[in-house]
């Protein structure tokens, strides 16, 4: 399962890139995310399908520092196969 993400809020500045690559990581899950020139944060997340759906739910709540305010997902329909999880 591949899904692009956009998530915004009081997320840069706080760790938020650095949290979700430890979870991506444990839970399995490759490819990347990075800030946004809009102050959001943006990510491809690519696994299982409940490995994904894990992830998307911790990010609903993020790292005590962020304050999530929505999360934006869609569908990523382009190849990626580059293996870990980075941050741009």
């Amino acid at each position: 399962m591949k899904k692009h993400l956009v998530i915004t809020g009081k997320v840069q500045g706080v760790g938020f890139r650095y949290w979700i690559k430890n979870l991506a990581i444990n839970n399995n899950i490759n490819g990347w995310v990075k800030n946004k020139m809009s102050g959001d944060v943006e990510a491809l997340i690519i696994g299982e399908e409940k490995d994904v759906r894990k992830l998307i739910k911790l990010c609903e709540i993020g790292p005590s520092s962020a304050t999530i305010q929505n999360i934006q997902v869609n569908d990523y329909e382009h190849d990626y196969s580059k293996e870990g999880f980075n941050i741009f």
